[in-house]
């Protein structure tokens, strides 16, 4: 989707640009970066390297582990080659776990390819450490993400739909474990059992290792499963919530959209101090949670159905900081900068 929208905002701003698709496919499950012989689809991408040719910067999305990482070397050498510019975007925060994981071999390998990009960019300031084994402190940038413009409705609007009568808790992500699905899950239990007035819903993909989690969703009272939900019911639902929940410890993660969208709102954020999220996020727009405990999220979201109030003074605080912050041409105009100091 990011580079989709970094595509429109390039050509709208009078530069060419084309998109290769390197990706291996659609699945989505817990075994990311696992060996898989559909993976490697990905090599009929390598039919479109002519287009370096006509190009003065090569932008990679790199994976975060070696498969990931190898196959864009083609596209880095061929670049060097030909004296163009290359620019690597890491859009997680594993890669230095991962690179530190590897076998000498791989990190040799890992580290040559890495180490050719004329630049890098993380998420935000605390996800610096990710390049740094690679590239010189001054080719490393920030950009932060954004909401997509075509969410966004007028603030008067958002606000008419909002109700701060009790807690109205929704999760939008894939629904992987490690994204605290299943705490998040035991915390509303817990909400239930003690008579603390809510309603709740979730939304996203469920991968192929989680289908318990549709029968323990059927269980609890006051929840509903709204499988996976785009633009209009995206909006609905964003909408209709007064606090997103994402209690996440995803090994991968960077920095992730959905709090971002969430805030732009009008959402108070309950999440974990992970990854590049506090970059973002602090006791201003929300609160957060100890990873992996159900009843920490409990106790949040207690706190929460008590100070209502609060709860709509936060969610109008990060609406407005957010839609000013992190739009479609904020980060167009981000990416576009480091292209040009490239």
């Amino acid at each position: 989707m990011s580079n989709f929208v970094l595509k429109k905002g390039l050509i709208k701003k009078g530069h060419r640009a084309e998109i290769v698709n390197t990706a291996g496919g659609e699945k989505i499950d817990a075994e990311v970066g696992a060996w898989d012989i559909r993976k490697l689809s990905f090599v009929k991408s390598y039919f479109s390297l002519y287009k370096i040719f006509k190009s003065d910067v090569v932008y990679c999305t790199t994976g975060q582990t070696f498969f990931g990482i190898i196959k864009y070397a083609p596209f880095v050498l061929l670049s060097r080659l030909l004296g163009k510019k290359t620019v690597v975007h890491v859009k997680g925060g594993f890669l230095k776990r991962s690179y530190e994981d590897m076998s000498a071999f791989k990190k040799r390998i890992s580290k040559f390819v890495l180490s050719r990009y004329n630049g890098g960019i993380v998420l935000s300031k605390s996800l610096r450490n990710l390049l740094e084994e690679f590239l010189p402190d001054d080719k490393i940038y920030i950009q932060h993400n954004f909401i997509q413009d075509s969410l966004i409705i007028p603030k008067k609007e958002i606000l008419k739909q909002k109700k701060h009568d009790k807690l109205r808790i929704f999760y939008l992500s894939n629904l992987m474990k490690e994204k605290g699905i299943v705490e998040l899950l035991g915390a509303l239990e817990t909400l239930n059992k003690n008579k603390i007035p809510f309603e709740a819903k979730i939304a996203g993909h469920i991968p192929k290792d989680g289908q318990d989690l549709l029968e323990k969703m059927d269980n609890i009272e006051n929840l509903e499963y709204l499988g996976v939900v785009q633009k209009e019911a995206k909006t609905e639902l964003l909408s209709w919530g007064n606090v997103f929940c994402l209690p996440t410890y995803y090994s991968m993660e960077g920095q992730p959209i959905s709090i971002i969208e969430a805030m732009g709102f009008g959402n108070v954020i309950l999440t974990t101090k992970h990854a590049g999220i506090p970059d973002i996020c602090s006791e201003k727009n929300g609160v957060f949670v100890e990873k992996r405990e159900a009843s920490s999220i409990y106790k949040q979201l207690e706190y929460l159905s008590k100070n209502l109030e609060w709860v709509k003074e936060t969610g109008i605080y990060n609406m407005q900081q957010a839609q000013e912050l992190y739009t479609e041409d904020a980060f167009v105009h981000g990416i576009l900068k480091i292209f040009e100091d490239v």
